[in-house]
């Protein structure tokens, strides 16, 4: 109870220094740092995509659905139940849709340096981020690795390419090796992310897992790509429905809200800012653990409920920086294997501010 009721104070805590506008719009990327951000997840089928990509503007939310999600009563909450559960719950729709996905939401939730740069690119480049999705797909197809199969339907429109599962009620999530499926890297100054399972065995640079996920269409499915117009359509009613009595919307259009408490500014620091400014250009992973998890994740409940002292996971991860490519630490730049995956990249970045200004080993949830 003690250990609760410190969590949720906390939370409330963070909530409030959060308040109004979320992300800064002088924080923009390169390309070389979005195609190095994107390429764990510009594969993934067009649905689970474009709600990581929504999802990751709300970290706040990100980090309490991951902690709901792996309470022991909500486990194995599926279909109509699950949809019930969070029916009070205040989070974005996109975040109730990732709780399909507890390996995707609790990578998330562990890479939140990674999760909050991909929501400030998003939010401030979105078209920039739809475009090197597409391109980061023709290189895997160009390449011979984006194919169908039983997992997976590809579709071709021109230069756009769209993803879809083969069976629409259950959605394959692939782990994939960066190096393979997309051929020889082109920025090798910013070599790809990429995320594994313990124990995955890659074929042709996929790792599919034993079986998909089974949706919940009551949280499911009510949202859709434009690519050619950058945008993401939105079905008001289901998204209205699916928030409940929380803030309901009317445009088609989706757009972040700068004002919903999951949302995460950068840190207002001058020093740091400056420094993010001449390091505009460089490796993203240079700047990883700008956030502060210590605020989100008091260390009391991470241990709690498994999630580790940030402390310690700042210590690991800075050693696993130094000792790259060593046994079974993992690797940021991942090396090409015909077989097995060697290590898995776990290391993300705090986002950097332009000129103009200043798989983790969770529950993978019931499968067919």
């Amino acid at each position: 109870m003690k250990v609760r009721f410190a969590y949720w104070l906390a939370f409330l805590f963070i909530a409030a220094l959060h308040t109004g506008p979320a992300l800064a719009d002088d924080v923009k990327f390169s390309k070389q740092q979005l195609d190095q951000m994107l390429a764990p997840i510009a594969l993934y089928p067009d649905d689970l995509l474009s709600n990581v990509l929504m999802g990751s503007t709300y970290p706040l939310d990100i980090v309490e659905a991951q902690r709901w999600r792996s309470e022991p009563e909500n486990v194995k909450l599926e279909g109509d139940a699950l949809t019930d559960a969070v029916k009070s719950k205040d989070w974005d729709p996109s975040i109730k849709a990732l709780l399909l996905f507890p390996d995707v939401l609790k990578t998330m939730s562990d890479q939140l340096d990674w999760t909050q740069n991909l929501g400030t690119a998003f939010t401030n480049q979105q078209a920039e981020v739809m475009d090197e999705v597409q391109f980061l797909r023709s290189k895997a197809s160009a390449s011979g690795h984006l194919k169908n199969n039983s997992q997976q339907t590809i579709k071709q429109d021109g230069d756009t390419y769209v993803i879809e599962p083969a069976d629409p009620d259950v959605v394959y999530v692939p782990t994939y090796q960066p190096d393979v499926v997309y051929g020889p890297w082109w920025y090798p100054d910013y070599p790809p992310y990429y995320w594994g399972y313990p124990g995955a065995v890659f074929n042709n640079g996929y790792w599919w897992g034993a079986a998909g996920f089974a949706i919940a269409g009551g949280i499911w499915g009510w949202n859709r790509w434009d690519w050619r117009r950058h945008d993401i359509h939105v079905d008001v009613n289901r998204w209205n429905r699916i928030n409940g009595r929380h803030n309901h919307i009317s445009s088609d259009q989706w757009k972040h809200n700068p004002r919903h408490r999951g949302s995460m500014r950068p840190h207002n620091n001058a020093a740091g800012d400056a420094t993010r400014r001449r390091e505009l250009n460089k490796d993203l992973r240079r700047t990883d653990g700008n956030v502060n998890r210590s605020k989100i994740a008091p260390a009391n409940v991470d241990r709690k409920r498994g999630g580790g002292d940030p402390a310690r996971f700042r210590h690991k991860r800075q050693s696993q920086g130094q000792n790259r490519g060593a046994g079974n630490s993992f690797k940021a730049r991942p090396h090409r294997a015909a077989g097995n995956g060697g290590g898995h990249a776990r290391k993300f970045n705090a986002p950097k501010r332009g000129h103009g200004g200043g798989r983790g080993g969770g529950h993978r949830g019931r499968r067919r």
